[in-house]
Order: C-alpha cells, then structure tokens, then sequence
C-alpha cells in the first residue's frame, strides 16, 4: 500500500507541477500582450481565449489530486476534536470513500463532453483565425479521473489505519 500511495503521491505532483508552469506561462503570456499593446499597439487576438482554455482550464483541474493527498482541499470538522481516534479515522475513510465517488461521478460526466467536442473538433473564430478549443475538454475529465484514484488510495489508506494508533 505505501508504494501504491507513493506512486500516487509523485503522479499527483507532477501534475501540481504542471498547473503551476501553465500559471507561470499564463502570466508570460498576458505580460508579454500588455507590453506589445501599451508599446506598440499591437495586442494578440488570441490571449483572452489561451486564458480561458489553456491557462485556467488545467490550473483549475490538474492539482485536484495533488490537493486531496495532502489533504488540503477545504474541510469543515466541528465534531473531530470530541471523537476518539477510531472514529475519526473512520470518518476520514468515510469522506475519502464519498470523495471518491463525487469526483468519480464528475469524470464520468465530463467524459461525453469532453468524447463529443473532440469527435466534433470545436473551436471559436477570433476574427479570421480559427482556435481549436476541443483539447481543453481533456483538463476536466483527466483531473476529476485522477482525483478519483488519488481518493481511492487516501480511502484505502485511511480505512488500513483504522484502530492503529490509539
């Protein structure tokens, strides 16, 4: 199992890794597109939508499992402190286990969209070019997929330590 959560543990922050190079060249981008338009009036037509699609997209998705096995996705415990410790472990294998389940929901939901706007090839017109926008469909679907996994491992973590420390 610890290998298992230590192969999940590198995947996840490779993908960390990733959303924070898109939030790196994201800023280059913009920077890059106020300076030609305030120097010489030039601007690219294409930023608003490389932001919207290839920036954002993977900045919002990637890290999800990352964040989950750290365990700093935002969580409300009013009632942890008065548990003993069987019991809150249990209860984070719980909320692991439904985690897994949501996530696992949302990947399988986003699947058919992100199928359709590839088989589709969509895309927007920024004037006369044309942007493909179909491969930021990936993001969502991959992200949630592997959250789900990341989950999974936390869940069969968790419920392994169950009743181990007292």
């Amino acid at each position: 199992m610890n290998a298992l959560t230590q192969a999940a543990s590198r995947i996840a922050r490779v993908l960390a890794l990733l959303g924070a190079i898109a939030v790196v060249v994201m800023m280059l981008h913009i920077c890059l597109d106020v300076v030609l338009r305030n120097l010489f009036r030039y601007s690219f037509s294409s930023t608003n939508a490389m932001v919207a699609r290839y920036y954002m997209v993977p900045l919002a998705f990637l890290p999800l499992a990352y964040i989950e096995l750290r365990d700093e996705m935002v969580s409300v415990e009013l009632i942890d402190s008065f548990l003993p410790p069987w019991l809150r472990q249990l209860s984070d294998a719980l909320v692991a286990a439904i985690a897994c389940g949501i996530y696992g929901t949302l990947a399988w939901a986003t699947w058919g969209s992100m199928v359709s706007n590839w088989k589709r090839g969509t895309m927007i017109e920024l004037g006369d070019i044309e942007f493909l926008t179909y491969p930021s469909y990936i993001f969502p679907t991959l992200g949630f997929a592997l959250a789900t996994g990341a989950c999974l491992v936390k869940a069969a973590d968790r419920a392994r330590q169950i009743g181990r420390s007292a």
